[in-house]
């Protein structure tokens, strides 16, 4: 246990001749966590904001990492880089696969936990051992499991690289920033599904997505060390002002934003952070937009949880109705 309440999102919703009417949406997430650890060196910071960020730890700590190096002019050796590239390799294979196995036959499931041990030791130790293998043993599997993808995807309003200047600028600048993200005349959707040209309200098309990703990031991590010398656009950072850097990771579940200050003594000062779910569940964001005209099938609650969890929420989401029942 982290000590943390990680909150949640409620969605509320009322129904007129079996579709959606309408929707509201609002977070309890805590903001920001890596902002609580404001005066520890930033090596006790890092640890613990993978220790309390129970989802995705990994990327959030190389995104304070790599910040803080930036603001403090610092440049991280190659061997360090590659390691963190390991753990965040690791890290999507582990979070697709765990989404991925609610899908599996029961049959499957012995080979499917030795492989989430697997990619979880190098997520952990920034090492691909020989036991990372294990993993090849599921993707015979997976397609198996998956829904048949419809011909012409709906294409999504992406959040990309470059969107970052846009998005750091506005983090920097102003202190609610991170609760309700926006950008002018747009509806940004961030995650698996949109990294591919799809969105998560194509059915079938976050989970397919989370396969082609955790295989191309089982490449990664049986490939051995790279030499590209980067990231391949899942990390960028960069320094902003005196004291100040910021960086941007594709994080298994969409791209994540860390702003951070750092003192001259390596201690953190400040951290801002906006992660994937204040994207893609703004009142007006993609999910919204998406569950408004919703037809569900069978029990509504479920069904729109359901849509809801192709978002790829980092907290559970509550769903309840509102307003007079559906005649």
């Amino acid at each position: 246990m982290s000590g943390f309440d990680p909150g949640k999102v409620t969605v509320g919703f009322s129904m007129a001749n079996g579709v959606v009417a309408a929707t509201s949406i609002r977070s309890a997430r805590p903001l920001s966590l890596a902002s609580r650890f404001a005066g520890r060196p930033i090596e006790q910071a890092v640890e613990a904001v993978g220790l309390v960020n129970a989802v995705c730890g990994v990327s959030h700590a190389a995104a304070l990492t790599f910040a803080a190096a930036m603001a403090g002019q610092r440049v991280i050796p190659r061997e360090m880089t590659e390691r963190w590239r390991v753990r965040l390799a690791a890290e999507r294979v582990a979070e697709h696969l765990r989404e991925l196995v609610r899908l599996a036959p029961v049959a499957a499931f012995p080979i499917v936990r030795d492989a989430l041990e697997a990619a979880r030791k190098a997520a952990r130790t920034g090492t691909a051992g020989d036991d990372i293998r294990a993993i090849n043993a599921v993707f015979g599997l997976v397609p198996d499991w998956l829904p048949t993808l419809p011909d012409h995807p709906a294409l999504p309003d992406a959040l990309t690289s470059a969107d970052d200047d846009a998005v750091i600028a506005a983090l920097e600048t102003d202190a609610e920033f991170p609760s309700l993200p926006a950008l002018p005349d747009r509806h940004p959707e961030t995650g698996p599904a949109a990294r591919l040209g799809w969105s998560a309200s194509v059915r079938g098309a976050t989970d397919a997505a989370r396969l082609v990703e955790a295989e191309e990031a089982l490449g990664i991590l049986l490939g051995g060390a790279s030499n590209e010398g980067d990231f391949g656009g899942w990390l960028t950072a960069n320094r902003t002002q005196n004291h100040t850097g910021y960086a941007s990771v594709e994080s298994p579940r969409g791209r994540l934003y860390y702003s951070v200050v750092v003192q001259g003594d390596g201690r953190l000062r400040d951290a801002r952070v906006v992660a994937p779910t204040e994207w893609n569940f703004h009142p007006d964001g993609p999910f919204a937009r998406a569950v408004v005209g919703f037809r569900p099938e069978g029990d509504v609650v479920i069904a729109i949880a359901r849509l809801a969890a192709q978002f790829s929420p980092c907290v559970a989401v509550d769903v309840v109705p509102e307003g007079a029942a559906d005649a």
